[in-house]
């Protein structure tokens, strides 16, 4: 049981990095996307593979690096939520603030309610602060990504010797 629940994180931590996988075939095209129109107005996608040996680099760098990365340094790839401040819940926390500091006697208050009753409805604003925060994280970890393929041995070097400095200064400091 415990090989099939490694091997399905495998899968996703794979399956994480071929978006980021097709973005660098894209651009150094070793693969080529184009449409071919016949007369019934329909298309057909057709896909061309041209890899080479540095495409090979960085399809090994998805099925290897990436895993090891996202295994061992899970940190980098948290959910953490972001807590954007959006414009609108800004307007509104500085309207709360200023009706507070120049509330004067009551005058919006009838029969002794200390709130605005042609305010707004609800404490929040309608707004995309939940979408930008999901947003933030999926392009973080696709940047993450990215930067591993591209950099995959110097990025394992790199965190290896930080490891490495990390538990030399700990004994120094024992």
């Amino acid at each position: 049981m415990k090989i099939i629940n490694v091997l399905i994180e495998y899968l996703k931590y794979v399956l994480s990095g071929i978006v980021p996988l097709l973005i660098v075939y894209l651009y150094d095209n070793g693969m080529r996307i184009s449409y071919s129109y016949v007369t019934t107005n329909v298309s057909h996608l057709h896909i061309t593979l041209n890899l080479t040996m540095i495409d090979l680099y960085f399809l090994m760098n998805c099925l290897i690096v990436i895993p090891l990365v996202r295994y061992s340094h899970s940190h980098l790839y948290r959910k953490d939520k972001v807590e954007f401040e959006t414009y609108k819940d800004k307007a509104l926390r500085l309207h709360h603030s200023d009706i507070q500091s120049n509330h004067k006697e009551r005058t919006w208050s009838p029969n002794g309610v200390t709130s605005n009753p042609w305010e707004f409805m609800y404490s929040q604003t309608q707004s995309y602060k939940n979408i930008s925060d999901s947003s933030f994280n999926y392009f973080k970890n696709l940047m993450i990504n990215l930067t591993i393929i591209l950099f995959g041995p110097i990025v394992l070097c790199y965190f290896d010797a930080q490891k490495m400095i990390f538990m030399l200064r700990r004994d120094k400091h024992d």
